[in-house]
Order: structure tokens, then C-alpha cells, then sequence
């Protein structure tokens, strides 16, 4: 280059993207060699690592394929979804929507809430692309995934909040191998290292029967977790029939903790969703480590352990 020749900007630039790329290509060599250590057989997700180290494997798990998750890709959509679902009354528009499917009068499924609520709900469904309005402003058809039932929903949704409000490692539609009554878990969580089974009913009472329970009971016994709920979706009494079933079931009778709040020796509570399902099962985690005395330190530890960090990190 002759004196004072000037050097193009983009020579410059290019040079400068080459040695980005030289040190990012070394960077990805580092993080490769680090993962071959720190996880040699893939990453795994700490609920399923709990369940290898109990000697069981998970078959599937988190399956969207009957969850009710709306249309519209935009997030602020998704995010308001999350948040409605936290409205006992929304929860059951929800399922009155997906029982018609389709109607002359979209305020026919407003029943449980006042007109006012039921048209917020319906105008954000549409947004959302669950539902469409025919031409007339009133006549509805439900536009949304094909979906069995309300239940894979209500289990996303309770995962969602061990996830967002616990920050807890989550799983929901848990199928598990080698166990002995079937292995069909619907949300399984991990809090400070000890293992949360929350078994979701997204009918009311009276949809409850006895074989429900019992099911559940055996269920426990394959699982063994540290913390168990059992969530029925309803702001009616506990008291009337869920924990009658559970005294005839177990022989024991569940002690109320507050309102329609129960629990049985072994840390199994039995709750409603009055007020909400986030508080509801914040009161069962506040009472466990109120009693159960802090952290089980061994699972803290090999779950640190596992993920390549130093204990106490």
C-alpha cells in the first residue's frame, strides 16, 4: 500500500468478522467439550433425571397435542391467556365453549359470569382465534385445536404456574415405565430438591368417584413424592365429598388447614381452586416447609451436581 494510501472500511470490517468467527468457532469447541463432561448422556431435565435416580423412565411427557393454546402466534395474546386462566370464571367459559362448540348466541355460554365478564372473555377468544363471530355479531363456532377435553388444559396451566410463579422445574402428562397402577402422572415438579406430584380434576365433586381415589392412592405408592395435591377444579365444599372419599379410601381423616384446605399424614393435601389454584397450592408449600424443616440437601446437591455447578454456587 503506498504511503497514504487510505485503507477501505470494509476491509477493516471484514477482517474484524473473520476474527469474531475464528473466536466463536473456539467457543463453541469449549462449551462442546464442556457439555461432553457435565452431561454424557445429552442434557437432562431435572424431573426426569429425579425419576432415573428412582428407577424409572419417562416414556412422554409435555405433549401439547390436546392442550387449548390459542391460534394467534402474537405473545402479548399468549401471555393474557395464561392470565385469564387464573379466573375460575374463564376456566369454565372455556369449557362450556368447547361442550357447544358452536351456537346462534355466543351469550348462551355466559352463565357463569356477568354479561359484561362474558363479553371480555369472548372478544379476546377472538382475538386469539379460538373463536369466530358470524356475520350477524352473535352466532359463534369454536375455531381452536381439536381437543378431547378441558383437562390436558388445566394441566398445562397448573405447570405453567410451577414453572412462572415457583420457578420450579416441570413436567406435565407424565407417562412413567416400570411401575404397577399405570404411571399416568399429570403435573410432577421439583422444589428446593424434593419431588411435587399434583394430580389435576378439571370436573366438579360430583364428577369424583371413589376409583378416582383409590387409583390415585396407588399411584402414590409407585411414585412415592415428597409433596402430593390433589387439585379439583371448584370453588364448591371439599369437605361434602372429596374428603369422605379420601377418609373411606385411607382410613384416615384429612385435617383441614384453612377454608377448603386438607391434608393427610405424609404431606397429601387435597384443595380447591376458590380463590386461586397459585395461592391454593402456595398455602400446601408453605405448610410442608413449615413442618418438613427446610432444603433435602441431597437432592440439592446432586441436582447442582448434575447440571455442572459446584454446590452452593
Amino acid at each position: 500500500m503506498c504511503a497514504g494510501q487510505i485503507k477501505h472500511p470494509s476491509e477493516d470490517l471484514l477482517r474484524r468478522v473473520e476474527e469474531l468467527e475464528r473466536q466463536v468457532s473456539m467457543l463453541a469447541e469449549l462449551v462442546k467439550a464442556w457439555a461432553e463432561v457435565s452431561f454424557p448422556a445429552g442434557f437432562i431435565h431435572p424431573v426426569e433425571l429425579l425419576m432415573r435416580q428412582r428407577g424409572f423412565n419417562i416414556l412422554s411427557s409435555n405433549s401439547l397435542s390436546d392442550v387449548l393454546l390459542p391460534v394467534s402466534e402474537d405473545p402479548k395474546i399468549h401471555f393474557l391467556y395464561y392470565k385469564y386462566l387464573g379466573r375460575y370464571s374463564f376456566r369454565l367459559f372455556l369449557k362450556d365453549l368447547l361442550h357447544k362448540g358452536e351456537g346462534s348466541d355466543w351469550r348462551s355460554i355466559s352463565r357463569y359470569c356477568s354479561y359484561k365478564t362474558a363479553k371480555t372473555f369472548i372478544k379476546f377468544l377472538s382475538q386469539a382465534g379460538i373463536v369466530k363471530f358470524g356475520e350477524d355479531g352473535l352466532s359463534y363456532r369454536y375455531t381452536g385445536p381439536l381437543v378431547k377435553s378441558f383437562g390436558a388444559t388445566l394441566e398445562w396451566y397448573v405447570a405453567e404456574i410451577m414453572r412462572r410463579e415457583f420457578l420450579a422445574p416441570t413436567l406435565f402428562g407424565v407417562k412413567l415405565s416400570e411401575t404397577l397402577h399405570g404411571g399416568d402422572y399429570d403435573v410432577l415438579s421439583i422444589l428446593q430438591g424434593y419431588l411435587i406430584y399434583i394430580e389435576v380434576k378439571s370436573s366438579p365433586p360430583r364428577g369424583v368417584e371413589r376409583p378416582m381415589v383409590e387409583a390415585f392412592v396407588h399411584r402414590l405408592g409407585d411414585l412415592s413424592p415428597d409433596i402430593t395435591i390433589f387439585l379439583v377444579d371448584t370453588e364448591l365444599r371439599m369437605s361434602d365429598k372429596i374428603v369422605v372419599l379420601f377418609e373411606e379410601v385411607t382410613g384416615r381423616k384429612p385435617q383441614r388447614i384453612i377454608r377448603e384446605l386438607f391434608y393427610l399424614d405424609g404431606y397429601i393435601y387435597i384443595i380447591n381452586t376458590k380463590r386461586s389454584i397459585g395461592s391454593n397450592i402456595r398455602r400446601c408449600l408453605q405448610h410442608f416447609f413449615a413442618n418438613c424443616g427446610g432444603l433435602d440437601e441431597n437432592y440439592r446437591t446432586s441436582l447442582l451436581l448434575s447440571l455442572g455447578k459446584s454446590y452452593g454456587e
